[in-house]
């Protein structure tokens, strides 16, 4: 055995490393495989069930050099396609600089859906009030923090309130932390 063949004596080329995975807009998780020294690392979608590679990612040092999407994907949109790349980018820059990936774990069984606004994901959760909803940011270990409450008609929503802390949307200038020059 030499230096490099770890104990258990399989090849580390050998062997994928799951380097994280992510949730497209239209709610697909893909993973992202690795193998150390390679300079190729492979996408993933759980595709009816199984496992499908649906790209691939050749990179060195730590920067992706090439993304390439299989058929069907291919044909995804470019926008798509430059989303998906930023997650594969900023995952192998991680793995290279030997940062720990984060844990994976389940949202609560309460949980009666997900969505993704502007990299941020969201889970709705039923409360004992028929009519009503909490709407909470998912964090990266799954905890969510409640950001407002909703008011429902059936499923359909009919008024928001955000929580104490939050804002819908803040200014450029309250961003900043300058004063509202029209409190209400």
């Amino acid at each position: 055995m030499n230096a490099s063949t770890p104990s258990n004596g399989q090849d580390p080329k050998a062997v994928f490393e799951i380097l994280g995975e992510w949730e497209t807009p239209s709610g697909n998780r893909l993973t992202l495989k690795a193998r150390k020294t390679t300079g190729y690392a492979s996408v993933w979608l759980n595709w009816n069930g199984k496992p499908a590679r649906i790209g691939h990612a050749l990179h060195a040092g730590g920067v992706v050099r090439e993304v390439r999407w299989e058929e069907p994907w291919n044909e995804q949109t470019d926008v798509w396609k430059s989303e998906q790349r930023k997650h594969v980018a900023a995952l192998i820059a991680a793995w290279h600089a030997g940062q720990p990936r984060p844990l994976k774990t389940e949202l609560p069984e309460t949980v009666l859906g997900t969505f993704n606004i502007d990299g941020f994901r969201f889970a709705v959760e039923p409360t004992t009030a028929s009519e009503h909803a909490v709407l909470s940011v998912v964090n990266v270990t799954g905890g969510l923090t409640p950001v407002a409450d909703l008011l429902h008609e059936d499923g359909r929503i009919c008024g928001m309130a955000a929580r104490p802390g939050w804002k819908s949307t803040p200014t450029t200038a309250n961003a900043a932390g300058a004063k509202n020059p029209n409190p209400s």
